[in-house]
């Protein structure tokens, strides 16, 4: 039979397909919803990794400034000076912090009572604030990050006995 041959009519022998209506308000609310349970958790961990990454690296430098002003006080030429502070400051200064991001702490030994004490010359190192004298010294050097929110302490012990 030819095509010419079928009957004309105007009914169609396929129903036509139902117009695709899209998504309606619930899905679209529910699907921001499921996100949002999603991504909420994923951004909190996402800051609690980037202020531990910020903590480690405050106390890095902090230990690197500590580091490097222990060295220089315990190379500082204790026969010359009872004052240790510039030695740990220029530490810091050399970190690119502040001098006032250091705090020196000197005492010397008081071989009499066998106690650490404070000179009389701003917490000098020295007994009577004569470096010439044999002693030892202990110095603590305490460095606060220049944010503030980190503190960390060294004692180094000096002798030129």
């Amino acid at each position: 039979m030819a095509d010419s041959d079928l009957p004309v009519t105007d009914e169609c022998p396929v129903e036509p397909r139902e117009r695709d209506g899209g998504f309606t308000f619930v899905e679209t609310v529910l699907t921001i919803v499921l996100i949002g349970i999603v991504v909420v958790p994923v951004l909190a961990a996402v800051r609690g990794a980037i202020h531990i990454s910020s903590t480690s690296k405050a106390a890095a430098e902090i230990q690197t400034v500590l580091i490097n002003a222990a060295d220089r006080v315990q190379r500082a030429d204790g026969t010359a000076t009872c004052d240790f502070s510039t030695f740990a400051e220029n530490a810091a200064v050399a970190a690119g912090w502040p001098a006032e991001d250091v705090d020196v702490e000197q005492q010397y030994l008081d071989v009499a009572t066998g106690t650490w004490v404070a000179g009389p010359a701003y917490g000098a190192a020295c007994p009577d604030g004569d470096p010439q004298q044999r002693t030892a010294s202990r110095i603590t050097i305490t460095a606060t990050s220049p944010t503030g929110d980190l503190q960390r302490s060294i004692q180094v012990v000096k002798t030129d006995v």
